[in-house]
């Protein structure tokens, strides 16, 4: 029996690597969906490919040829409901759902509350969530097919922006990561029209010897750096344990 045990234990981690490389390549073949974002469908695609691939990794009697068939056949069936999707917009609601009202105007659509087997505690929290903790001043809650709920306020309870207020605003565009975890990014460097002589000389003003001390640096449109150093200790003071 002991003579049994290393061979199990090396086919087991082959089994287990391959189908992490396979994992990642059916990742890669149904595309990136952030998790908040799945859908109904995606997540129970998701249980199925993770299930076939742990049961593929650990037990004895699902050999290569079927763990890899059934592993690709899921994601290759992922991946085709997807571009049927994309082309077809009663394939999309079939398989990913159509958004539900859920209020409006301040008033609760119970029938849709009911289809969607949501009670009033859950629809409460999720508005509490989003700020909202009077429902009279809840305009509209959308519950998305990813199953979030998308909210507005009534104008009267939303917040003042700066063109309402006819404030001028400027561009801000977006930050240009320079430095990450020591490492110099030397094509954001060029995008940004400044070279290394340049940085070496702002690292300098700063008394920092070596990119290799910079956790992060960043330049934003305005052309401000921002530098946070390795290592450095903040007393941070929380209310929140």
């Amino acid at each position: 029996m002991t003579n049994n045990i290393f061979p199990d234990m090396i086919n087991t981690a082959t089994k287990s690597i391959v189908a992490v490389i396979a994992l990642f390549l059916v990742t890669k073949l149904i595309g990136k969906k952030h998790i908040a974002h799945l859908t109904f469908f995606d997540y129970i695609v998701g249980i199925v490919i993770g299930s076939i691939a742990g049961s593929f990794s650990v037990e004895k009697d699902v050999d290569y040829e079927n763990g890899l068939t059934a592993l690709l056949t899921w994601g290759l069936f992922a991946f085709l409901v997807a571009y049927i999707s994309m082309k077809s917009i009663k394939c999309r609601r079939f398989f990913d759902g159509t958004p539900t009202v859920l209020i409006q105007s301040g008033c609760i659509i119970e029938e849709n509350l009911k289809k969607q087997k949501i009670n009033i505690n859950d629809i409460l929290e999720e508005l509490r969530r989003k700020g909202a903790f009077n429902i009279a001043d809840v305009e509209f809650a959308i519950l998305e097919s990813s199953g979030d709920i998308s909210l507005q306020l009534k104008p009267q309870k939303q917040p003042l922006t700066p063109s309402e207020l006819n404030i001028p605003t400027k561009y801000q565009g977006l930050s240009a990561t320079l430095i990450v975890d020591g490492n110099i990014m030397a094509e954001n460097l060029k995008l940004v029209n400044h070279d290394m002589k340049w940085l070496q000389n702002e690292l300098s003003k700063m008394n920092i010897h070596s990119a290799n001390d910079v956790l992060l640096a960043s330049l934003d449109n305005e052309g401000k750096l921002y530098i946070s150093l390795k290592g450095k200790k903040t007393d941070v003071k929380t209310i929140l344990e």
